[in-house]
């Protein structure tokens, strides 16, 4: 116990008179000590919330020794990750150098930007990012997703090894479509949450062009680049959700063909494959011509004539 709370609890009360100045001046450092521990917590809160420098450059290397009081090792991953991306990301919405966490339990956005709103999800995950990445329940992402609210999504490839960042990858929030998300089998009877269904993000089929690199095999991407690419693509979130499903499916199945050029015939002979994606549209051909358009808007292609395209942007890796 403090030794300026002892002389409180011990103090004479009955000579108010002889002890006036003493209890005075127990109240003063009553009030200094509450003062130091009032700004000892708002330091740490503050250390807790704030990025610990200004971002200039990706430091992909994790800190290990905040792990020592984990014995999990996914508390240990998620503990790394986490401080990793505080200290580390940046928005790509806006020139903003730094990310905030979300407080404890937020569903879905995990750090957000405090200029422009932003908010951003972190996928974890120790294994090379392939072709799936692991996500929520099933109904909560198709909702997040015809509602318009999923957030920016950022998946890290981590090595167990050395705990560095190896691959980095951004989808934007307006880079998805249902046909994206591929419904999991349900938990068995004996799992605690059991029936429940999750679901995957299927990177196959979102676009090149919404797959964003902030690492790639160990090594950071110019925050300027992945700006310029994400701008460039952003015009998409002034479209209606439909819309905007319909263009990237298109997108995604132009991008497919691994042409440079390519025919209208070309993507005709992938109808099928769209109107299985969108079961409600009896009119897919005129349909697939439409998005075409809307991708010449929007600067990605060229007509070149006679039912010939050409990609003014190569195809993204």
């Amino acid at each position: 116990m403090p030794q300026v709370v002892e002389n409180f609890l011990q103090f004479d009360f009955c000579n108010e008179e002889r002890h006036f100045f003493a209890f005075a001046g127990i109240l003063d450092e009553i009030g200094v000590m509450l003062v130091d521990i009032a700004t000892a917590t708002a330091e740490t809160s503050r250390q807790r919330e704030l990025p610990k420098t200004a971002v200039t450059a990706l430091d992909l290397q994790m800190d290990y020794s905040l792990a020592s009081r984990f014995t999990s090792a996914c508390q240990k991953a998620r503990i790394m990750t986490e401080t990793w991306a505080r200290d580390n990301l940046y928005c790509v919405n806006c020139e903003s150098e730094h990310l905030y966490p979300t407080p404890t339990n937020t569903q879905v956005v995990d750090f957000t930007c405090k200029e422009c709103s932003a908010g951003f999800q972190l996928k974890s995950q120790s294994s090379p990012i392939s072709n799936r990445i692991t996500d929520s329940g099933y109904e909560a992402m198709c909702r997040a997703i015809r509602l318009n609210q999923y957030p920016n999504l950022i998946a890290l490839h981590y090595d167990r090894v050395n705990w560095s960042i190896q691959n980095a990858l951004l989808i934007p929030s307006f880079g998805f479509s249902l046909a994206a998300v591929e419904k999991r089998k349900p938990l068995a009877p004996t799992a605690r949450r059991a029936g429940w269904v999750g679901c995957n993000i299927l990177l196959t089929n979102i676009p090149s062009d919404l797959r964003l690199s902030l690492v790639t095999n160990s090594k950071a991407i110019e925050a300027t680049t992945v700006r310029k690419q994400y701008q460039g693509m952003s015009k998409l979130k002034s479209l209606d959700v439909a819309s905007r499903g319909w263009l990237i499916d298109v997108l995604n199945t132009a991008r497919s063909l691994n042409r440079q050029e390519f025919h209208l015939h070309e993507l005709y002979s992938r109808d099928q494959h769209l109107s299985a994606l969108h079961p409600q549209n009896l009119h897919v051909r005129p349909k697939i011509r439409q998005q075409l358009q809307r991708l010449r808007d929007l600067g990605l292609l060229s007509f070149v004539g006679n039912g010939i395209y050409r990609w003014n942007t190569p195809r993204i890796n």
